[in-house]
């Protein structure tokens, strides 16, 4: 195993904790645009979340969260976070059936193990708005993802940006300035998947046996010979997610905070260096895209779960939806853990 590799292993093995939530991040795109409530797309989206919702309230491990947001960036895109990993864990399960007819290609579902602080975006009713964005880095090769490693670090919770803005900040902590929070991990690989070129200690399976067979590939020496870069079938093995959830006080601190020439804030009102986000974030990512690596950025809002739309077939049994019920199934979950349709 070369330097590289053995490095991110341990850090990854040392850095595991038990009580990580196992997040998924779905993404839909449908073949119209989904704003208005009135459209059958609409509809069956509602349908999906409802569905989400009462599958994990009716299981032994009951979800924390789930809340969505159409793409500010593109009206046609709606994105799904969720903690209700075993409903969710894979884009062919009978849970998405509502939404296919509707959607241009299947739905993309991808898992991180983050820490309980990502409870932070659970909006607690569908009229709450998160401003949030999320940026997802793939690599199509182990080049590309040695790359990636190497520019933000294999444990990317070292990038992340509410961890240096902290670095000299006044020792009280009375506001969170422009950003409230932001996450760093690497995508999961789920079981039966293609193996992928990173080992993943301590990801969350119970055992050895049930974790999927992760092998790691990313090196020095492949990073100056990419001589798999141009095999379909290696490809398709060695792909690598990078996914980083940003947490924004609103919509206008996200823009100020991003603006090369506007004064940006951290915790407790301290200024913080005006280029962050563009050294730390967008100029390596634009970086990364100039070498092959490919990207999907997401502009949300995040809402919760509103009620499931009236469609005139009979009623399902109504369900308790308060903020008592949601603060203690939260408290309860810490340590637990078609094809054919396309060318419609």
């Amino acid at each position: 195993m070369c330097r590289t590799c053995d490095n991110r292993n341990h850090v990854l093995t040392v850095s595991s904790t038990p009580n990580q939530l196992d997040l998924c991040l779905i993404t839909l795109n449908f073949k119209t645009p989904i704003r208005d409530p009135n459209s059958t797309s609409y509809v069956s989206l509602n349908t999906v979340l409802n569905n989400i919702t009462d599958a994990a309230e009716s299981t032994s491990h009951p979800s924390i969260f789930t809340a969505w947001s159409p793409c500010l960036l593109n009206p046609k895109v709606a994105v799904i976070l969720t903690t209700d990993s075993e409903t969710c864990r894979e884009s062919t399960l009978p849970i998405f059936e509502p939404v296919l007819q509707h959607l241009s290609t299947p739905p993309t579902v991808q898992h991180v193990f983050l820490d309980p602080s990502i409870l932070s975006l659970a909006a607690s009713s569908p009229e709450e708005r998160i401003a949030s964005d999320i940026i997802v880095v793939r690599a199509p090769n182990p080049g590309v993802a040695g790359a990636i490693g190497k520019r933000f670090g294999w444990d990317p919770k070292r990038s992340a940006l509410s961890a240096q803005s902290a670095v000299g900040a006044p020792g009280a902590f009375s506001r969170p300035g422009d950003l409230i929070r932001d996450f760093w991990a690497w995508a999961e690989l789920n079981p039966g998947d293609p193996n992928s070129p990173s080992d993943s200690v301590g990801s969350g399976y119970d055992s050895s046996d049930t974790r999927p067979g992760l092998i790691s590939t990313n090196s020095e020496e492949k990073n100056m010979s990419l001589f798999w870069a141009e095999d379909d079938e290696r490809r398709n093995m060695e792909d690598e997610t990078l996914i980083m959830i940003f947490q924004w006080s609103s919509r206008h601190s996200a823009d100020r905070f991003k603006h090369p020439l506007q004064k940006s804030y951290g915790q407790n009102g301290n200024e913080v260096s005006n280029d962050m986000w563009d050294r730390y974030v967008a100029h390596p990512v634009r970086q990364l895209e100039g070498i092959g690596a490919k990207t999907d950025m997401f502009k949300l809002e995040l809402r919760g779960v509103e009620p499931r739309i009236d469609t005139g077939k009979a009623p399902l049994p109504a369900r308790e939806r308060s903020g008592s019920r949601r603060l203690s199934t939260m408290a309860s979950g810490f340590g637990e853990k078609m094809s054919g349709l396309w060318g419609r």
